[in-house]
């Protein structure tokens, strides 16, 4: 771009190519990079033919961008200046040739000031405050994405390097602008929610695409160093899936800054995305552009989308502490999202599917660590939700965990997932504690990490410390259901059964259907002894896991020999037994008062090496049973398995 010391004046308008602004009655009118670039050519060119050729090379001199790109600014500097101008538009196009620049233009020299002291000046002109002088001048919002230069065949990233520019230097604004003229005792991190971008592809079967982008935009945003960047969680990003709330709305309740939305369309392998950038307080549009592209192509558009969010407000992504692998094979990517999009369905079928997507994936790239993390967390959860033999779950995902580490040392979901597996089916708190330990500190925003830390704390009876990670995680996902209830589970384990039922039953009230809090607001109902709630419960899980047929059958025991009863009934019921453990059926003789039944339940497993056998210390239900002299063999035998692997 052509250097020019003079300011610039135009038809009212003053554009000052050194402090990078242009005015209007003296206040800002808001341009992005390009676009300014673009202006500043013009101006610098009145009254010329300027082909579209020499603006794509004065603009974008070190990449080649698409002619539609050239016209997306043109069109964006005409709405800026769109207020003002009266019959006779400043830029004209010229059919077939180009563009002119027609106001009369006057370059006035500038004072003796220096460009630090003009910025000084005008920000405390602008707002009445005293501000400190920006010193730096590679400055984050001055920064924009380079791409070498490419020819035909890769005109979508050269197209997507300058709109991720574009959206890193509207954020890096904000972000700035809040640290200096917000709440000065505030220290916070700038905050956003990436919005489930939408599915316009009319093809159902492609909504993994559409979820697989936003999952790994919230992901990508999400490995800020130190926690900076504070990025809401995917469960509750995802709970705004066809929403009707507004943006306002929505940023007001997850207490967010920033929402990022957009959609995916694709015919064949040919792939259309648009995202903008929305200010939550005022529902300000702040950016808004599209992509098109191959699907081959849509890996590196995640990759450069979240670092240059990330590098414009000046935090690290742990990615780039090391040489993290990324996998060249797009075929191994697009598996990987399908495995995202099945295992968030937490069914039987969504995580064989899952299981599968991600064995692909592993399979067409061999070093692919985030598709080994997500393979261990899926044969975890296969094993937790009682889908596959415990044994093996427990070997195939520790399995997938140490290959993901050694994969990528540095990848907290590998060492989450590692975590859990040591806690849940090795019942080793200490070394669970220790690799979730290191997954937090990898990466601090970490949900998974957080909640499981918190229920190996739980265990442990570290009720305050398992507390105040809960809540780090619900800060973090704030919408997330499981959550909430196993905030309320950890009350319960602390024998604060009123907490734990108002908190578990919040959950209930907001989805009827979510299982998980029926069962634990039928425990604590249980142990309190308020036998009508507690049966409403059962009532609930039974509706919900039995057909109709086995929960008629529950129903009808309870009506004839009351809640005892119908307590052995569910473990000696055959219908919906997939759905149940061990531990469960344990816990339903407790209830039942029958300390005999119980004790032969935890027996069997414990030969089982069923997981759910780590809650055994810390569990109400089994208070009961502590006197008894065959649950302390039970006790010892857990803690010399846990030894075992030492």
């Amino acid at each position: 771009m052509l250097a020019v010391k003079a300011l610039i004046q135009f038809a009212g308008y003053q554009l000052d190519p050194d402090a990078r602004s242009l005015r209007r009655d003296n206040r800002l009118v808001a341009l992005n990079p390009k676009t300014f670039d673009l202006l500043l050519y013009l101006a610098t060119h009145p009254h010329q033919v300027v082909t579209k050729d020499q603006l794509l090379t004065a603009v974008w001199p070190d990449s080649f961008v698409e002619e539609s790109n050239l016209t997306q600014h043109v069109f964006l500097l005409r709405k800026a200046m769109a207020t003002n101008q009266q019959a006779d538009p400043i830029v004209v196009t010229i059919p077939g040739k180009g563009y002119q620049f027609t106001a009369t233009v006057e370059q006035i020299p500038r004072d003796g000031a220096t460009r630090g002291e003009r910025m000084l000046e005008s920000a405390q002109s602008e707002t009445g405050m005293v501000v400190e002088e920006e010193t730096d001048d590679e400055s984050p919002v001055r920064m924009a994405v380079s791409v070498p230069h490419q020819r035909r065949g890769r005109w979508f990233w050269a197209k997507a390097s300058t709109t991720v520019g574009v959206l890193a230097v509207v954020i890096a604004a904000g972000y700035f602008s809040y640290k200096r003229f917000g709440n000065a005792e505030s220290h916070s991190a700038v905050s956003i929610v990436v919005l489930p971008f939408t599915n316009l592809t009319g093809d159902p079967s492609k909504e993994y695409l559409s979820d697989g982008v936003t999952e790994e935009m919230i992901t990508g945003l999400a490995r800020s160093e130190g926690g900076q960047l504070r990025v809401i969680a995917r469960t509750s990003a995802m709970s705004y899936k066809s929403t009707s709330k507004t943006i306002r709305q929505i940023a007001q309740e997850l207490g967010v800054q920033y929402v990022l939305e957009g959609s995916v369309q694709s015919e064949g392998d040919h792939l259309h995305v648009t995202a903008q950038l929305i200010r939550g307080d005022d529902q300000t549009h702040v950016w808004a552009d599209t992509f098109d592209g191959d699907t081959g192509q849509i890996l590196k558009f995640e990759n450069h989308l979240t670092g240059s969010v990330a590098h414009s407000l000046s935090l690290t992504l742990l990615a780039g502490k090391t040489a993290e692998h990324t996998p060249i094979n797009n075929a191994a990517h697009d598996a990987y999202l399908q495995g995202l999009y099945y295992v968030a369905q937490r069914s039987r079928i969504g995580l064989g599917n899952a299981l599968q997507s991600f064995g692909t994936a592993v399979a067409q790239d061999p070093q692919y660590a985030r598709a080994y993390a997500e393979l261990a967390v899926t044969y975890n959860l296969m094993g937790q939700y009682s889908f596959m033999d415990t044994n093996q779950a427990h070997s195939q995902a520790k399995a997938a965990a140490l290959q993901a580490i050694a994969a990528d040392p540095d990848l907290a979901e590998a060492h989450a997932a590692l975590g859990l597996n040591k806690w849940f089916y090795e019942w080793n708190p200490a070394a669970a504690e220790k690799e979730l330990l290191q997954a937090i500190q990898l990466e601090p925003t970490n949900v998974d990490a957080r909640h499981w830390y918190a229920l190996v704390l739980m265990t442990s009876g570290r009720l305050p410390d398992a507390e105040k990670q809960m809540r780090v995680a619900l800060a973090l996902d704030p919408k997330a259901l499981i959550l909430r209830t196993n905030l309320g589970w950890l009350h319960y384990t602390d024998h604060q059964y009123p907490r734990a039922i108002q908190e578990i039953q919040s959950v209930v009230d907001e989805n009827p259907d979510f299982l998980t809090a029926h069962y634990k607001l039928w425990w604590a109902y249980s142990v309190t002894g308020d036998v009508p709630r507690a049966w409403k419960e059962l009532d609930a899980v039974a509706h919900l896991i039995f057909t109709t047929d086995g929960e008629k059958e529950i129903v009808t025991v309870y009506e004839k020999e009351g809640y005892a009863a119908s307590l052995k009934a569910v473990t000696s019921s055959s219908d919906g037994s997939h759905l149940r453990s061990l531990v469960d059926d344990a816990r339903c003789m407790s209830f039942a008062g029958d300390k005999a039944g119980a004790l032969e339940f935890l027996d069997r497993a414990l030969q089982d090496r069923e997981g759910w056998m780590v809650f055994l210390e810390s569990d109400p239900a089994f208070d009961s049973l502590r006197s008894d002299p065959k649950y302390s063999r039970l006790v010892q035998e857990v803690h010399s398995v846990s030894n075992s692997f030492q």
